[in-house]
């Protein structure tokens, strides 16, 4: 009898002491985590992962070095299907705690979500794979450790600027993505880039807001402040814009856009429509087809030169000085140099076409980290031109067999999430950046976005 009683305490002890070890080291647990990403001036990219331990686990030291990441991206359309287009262990450069959730903050620069298609010159979702391998034991709040852990992703990622648009996909139509301010009276449009077309009917109608700050630009925060509340309409061309006239493009994106203006009961008045490269080309031939639909317009390097070589037209002098008839503003940005689309024969000659026998006001800006630029017009407000300095110049041939310069233009980035701003280099196309930023001003210090915003309330 007492034998047998010894015998059930020593079972009850060890028992005890087997769940104290487990609860120690937490070895047999699974851990749940979550990516969030960020759309940055380059593109989409995973900038932050939340680890959630259960509620009666509290991290209190956590390190860089704590875990490591590793991402994998593989492509996921066209020749290269399914290869690897990355494989690379994440820079973790800051962490926090906050309860039993861990945050590491992911260098900026790196872990893109989109990959580039070499065959078809498109940005096309990549499909992810994410890895958390834990280093080192991780001390709690009660003096317990987690030595090790498995982490399990839901194979999701949270943007919140991306969230806010809706993705209409039609049969019959063109596709776009779609923000709904509410209450507004007034529309933003975004023509894309030739990068962020559909090609193959894939109909994926999401890189045109993730390649770059296209859509999620003028639905930030600062944005609907300037403009006071305004719906987001961001096209996803089923090939490319060069198509504009051979395709009905025009007729297509000007039906749609009625069908929003009617649906959301938009004043006609106020509609604005900016666009880049391919998108500045399509911009361009909206406000050749139709010269009262836009009440001002941002044209960023628009791919004129290499319109009629890609199955478009380059727009004639007549066509472009035709829209000194219409009631639209316009204001036109480029490098100083730009390899992918001479800027002398697109910004340039836009301006000087639209400006021909005017007085200009010419107005030189300089700045820390991005590129210094000047900005050319005339004295009514009307007609802009904003051209910035590029630096490390050196000739090229061009797409069209050309030699010229072609250099880089820099900008302030915090890729490191530090809160301070570095020096970064991209190409010299990338212009579009500065105004997507509301940096580009004019010679009485207004910003771009409140300039073309002014237009929409008049």
């Amino acid at each position: 009898m007492q034998k047998n009683m010894f015998k059930k305490i020593a079972i009850i002890i060890a028992l005890i002491v087997v769940v104290v070890i487990i609860a120690i080291t937490g070895s047999s647990k699974d851990y749940q985590y979550q990516l969030f990403s960020v759309v940055t001036d380059a593109g989409e990219v995973v900038n932050k992962i939340v680890i959630t331990y259960p509620k009666n686990i509290i991290p209190i030291e956590i390190t860089t070095n704590t875990y490591t990441v590793n991402a994998k991206s593989y492509i996921q359309a066209g020749e290269k299907k399914d290869e690897l287009s990355y494989d690379i262990n994440r820079n973790i450069v800051k962490t926090e705690i906050t309860n039993n959730q861990v945050i590491l903050y992911l260098l900026e620069s790196e872990g893109f979500t989109l990959t580039w298609l070499d065959d078809k010159s498109r940005n096309y979702p990549g499909k992810l794979e994410y890895t958390i391998t834990q280093n080192t034991p991780i001390k709690t709040s009660k003096n317990k450790v987690i030595e090790n852990g498995t982490y399990i992703w839901d194979n999701k990622i949270i943007n919140d600027e991306l969230a806010k648009f809706e993705s209409v996909i039609q049969e019959d139509s063109i596709n776009y993505q779609f923000y709904n301010a509410g209450e507004s009276d007034k529309l933003i449009i975004w023509f894309h880039g030739n990068g962020e077309g559909d090609f193959d009917n894939l109909k994926d109608n999401s890189a045109q807001i993730r390649a770059n700050k296209g859509g999620v630009a003028w639905v930030s925060d600062t944005a609907q402040e300037i403009f006071g509340k305004a719906h987001v309409l961001a096209f996803q061309v089923p090939d490319t814009w060069y198509y504009a006239e051979r395709d009905n493009l025009l007729e297509i994106v000007y039906n749609e856009i009625n069908n929003i203006v009617n649906k959301y009961n938009i004043d006609k008045n106020k509609i604005m429509a900016a666009g880049c490269s391919a998108g500045g080309y399509m911009t361009t031939r909206m406000m050749i087809k139709y010269p009262d639909l836009f009440a001002s317009s941002i044209v960023i390097c628009p791919a004129f030169d290499v319109a009629t070589d890609r199955g478009g037209r380059t727009p004639t002098d007549e066509e472009l000085s035709n829209l000194r008839k219409s009631k639209t503003a316009i204001w036109i940005i480029q490098g100083e140099t730009d390899g992918t689309v001479e800027t002398k024969e697109c910004a340039q000659r836009m301006f000087n076409i639209l400006t021909q026998g005017e007085n200009i006001i010419t107005t030189r800006f300089e700045q820390d980290l991005n590129s210094d630029f000047t900005t050319y017009e005339t004295l009514d407000d009307k007609y802009k031109l904003s051209i910035y300095d590029t630096v490390d110049k050196q000739i090229i041939t061009d797409s069209l067999g050309k030699e010229r310069y072609s250099g880089k233009l820099e900008f302030a980035e915090d890729y490191d999430q530090d809160g301070i701003d570095t020096l970064v280099q991209y190409i010299d196309h990338f212009s579009w950046i500065y105004p997507l930023n509301n940096n580009t001003k004019s010679s009485n210090g207004t910003q771009i976005m409140n300039w073309a915003s002014s237009y929409m309330n008049k």
